[in-house]
């Protein structure tokens, strides 16, 4: 069974080490987000790209989506200071994700992907939420041992999170690096 991210650690989730390691900028820079589009942060946590999200689509749509209602809780605290009111706080299940099937124009996925249960079953849920031709960002851990982040066991290389999105119908875009110990994969419905 993945090792989960545990919510009694969600204080490391927007600490300054992350900002250094993972700005959250950076990552939304490499995603083709247009004024208007609806789009999920699944895996949300306490909010660490949905609120730069919610900024960047002043007229859109975010839907920050998570398993854990506490970490849900944290992000509305956050959203009653920051005022942003194109966020809507969705309560998940991994394979279960309540939204309407194709009300998507992208999704972002995190540091979730090598959490899942099924990382197949759980690509082809997220996919029944985009539009055809919507975009899909990953963001994964390296497929080697660094100072934090989960057993080398769970984590996925690029090469196997490709295949993985190909069985769930995705098609890879692009790839990079992000320093030293994460990935970004951009998918397409």
């Amino acid at each position: 069974m993945p090792h989960k991210f545990e919510p009694c650690r969600k204080d490391n989730l927007d600490s300054p080490e992350r900002h250094k390691a993972l700005p959250p900028e950076t990552i939304l820079s490499l995603l083709p987000l247009a004024p208007g589009q609806a789009v999920a942060d699944i895996g949300c946590g306490t909010g660490y790209f949905t609120l730069p999200l919610a900024a960047k689509l002043p007229r859109g749509r975010v839907f920050a989506v998570d398993i854990s209602q506490e970490m849900l809780d944290s992000l509305r605290d956050r959203l009653a200071r920051s005022g942003d009111g194109n966020v809507q706080l969705v309560k998940s299940e991994e394979l279960d994700i309540p939204l309407p099937p194709g009300s998507l124009d992208g999704a972002l996925l995190s540091l979730v992907l090598h959490e899942s249960e099924d990382s197949v079953a759980f690509l082809k849920a997220v996919k029944r939420l985009l539009r055809p031709g919507a975009w899909l960002g990953l963001v994964e851990w390296v497929k080697r041992e660094t100072a934090v982040g989960p057993p080398l066991a769970e984590r996925i290389a690029p090469a196997a999170a490709r295949a993985l999105a190909e069985k769930a119908g995705l098609k890879a875009v692009t790839e990079k690096p992000l320093g030293a110990d994460f990935y970004f994969m951009l998918l397409q419905s």
